[in-house]
């Protein structure tokens, strides 16, 4: 019998309901739209998606972030 395709769909319910971010590899208790701090700044940057997927284009845009960030004068991670 075929196992069943999992979704990001399914990935992002899986997340909000042990309450943590839903961006991939985060643990972190999330703060706004089911995103912790850090991420929610990229979701808005575009880095990643709102189902916590990355973008095509994320390395490019990730220079460009860091940019920003550096800028701003705010610690990078």
């Amino acid at each position: 019998m075929a196992e069943p395709k999992k979704t990001a769909a399914k990935d992002v319910e899986t997340a909000v309901a042990i309450g943590a971010c839903v961006a991939k590899g985060c643990k972190t208790k999330p703060s706004r739209f089911s995103f912790c701090e850090e991420h929610y700044d990229q979701y808005k940057f575009g880095l990643i998606r709102k189902t916590g997927e990355l973008v095509p284009d994320h390395e490019k845009k990730l220079e460009h972030y860091l940019s920003f960030k550096q800028k701003r004068g705010q610690r990078v991670a």
